[in-house]
């Protein structure tokens, strides 16, 4: 697993590495400059992991092939962001990106990475402006399942389920759904062939520790014995080699 950046008093432009018992720093010849609000995920198709956006609306993508950065140069690329998500599809082979906001502008624009650049999809649905959601892979049904999200200015947050089939948004109508939050995360499971959703901002002075499950149809929340504390902004990623879900970091409060 990878950790790239994040705040902690300043923006952040260290890279660690998670082997299942301990963290290593990496020095990499090239680096992302510090960055926070940024999103990532792990491009099987190509062995890399695609990092995009990041406080203050950073537009650059870079890869990471286990050992250095590479800036790469795409002919077409979205604008920069920040609060945006990504996820990778396996199904179609490519990252698939998700709003953010750039300035105070939010964005519900979708992009696809195919390894050497970006080209914007024009869905015939789609969710509305939003950023600080949470987007994940359901690997068990093909498509990419996106949750929550908040509007920027007004402190909206968003409780909407839907998934990207490659070419198109639908929206789902879940019997039980967690509450509308931001600034969560949501990882697929693979060893349980379910998304799991974490935490985050309920509203600006609420923050949640509690755990749902998507099974592509309806969200189920889990009642575990023991639980991070209440936290937002955190990361949170699936370690395929131990078949666990790994959260680090976050905010605890304000």
């Amino acid at each position: 697993m990878v950790l790239f950046g994040g705040l902690n008093g300043t923006a952040l432009d260290d890279t660690w590495v998670w082997d299942g018992s301990n963290w290593t720093q990496k020095s990499p010849q090239t680096s992302p400059p510090a960055l926070d609000y940024h999103a990532m995920a792990y491009d099987s198709a190509h062995g890399e992991v695609v990092l995009f956006g990041g406080d203050s609306a950073h537009g650059d993508t870079w890869v990471w092939d286990g050992s250095n950065w590479t800036k790469k140069s795409p002919s077409n690329s979205p604008p920069g962001r920040y609060g945006n998500a990504l996820a990778y599809d396996s199904e179609h082979g490519q990252v698939v990106l998700f709003g953010g906001v750039q300035g105070t502008t939010a964005l519900n624009d979708t992009w696809v990475w195919d390894g050497s650049n970006w080209t914007q999809k024009s869905p015939q649905a789609s969710p509305s402006a939003r950023s600080y959601h949470a987007m994940a892979f359901d690997a068990a049904r093909g498509q990419v399942v996106m949750f929550g999200g908040e509007i920027p200015g007004n402190y909206h947050f968003l409780n909407e389920t839907w998934v990207w089939d490659g070419s198109n948004w639908t929206q789902k109508s879940p019997q039980t759904s967690p509450v509308g939050r931001s600034r969560s995360a949501l990882v697929y499971d693979t060893n349980h062939n379910q998304a799991v959703l974490f935490g985050g901002h309920q509203n600006i002075l609420n923050i949640l520790n509690d755990t749902w499950i998507w099974d592509g149809s309806n969200w189920m929340q889990e009642t575990t014995q023991t639980s991070p504390q209440p936290r937002s902004e955190f990361a949170m990623a699936y370690d395929s080699g131990h078949g666990d879900v790994v959260l680090f970091g976050g905010y605890a409060d304000s």
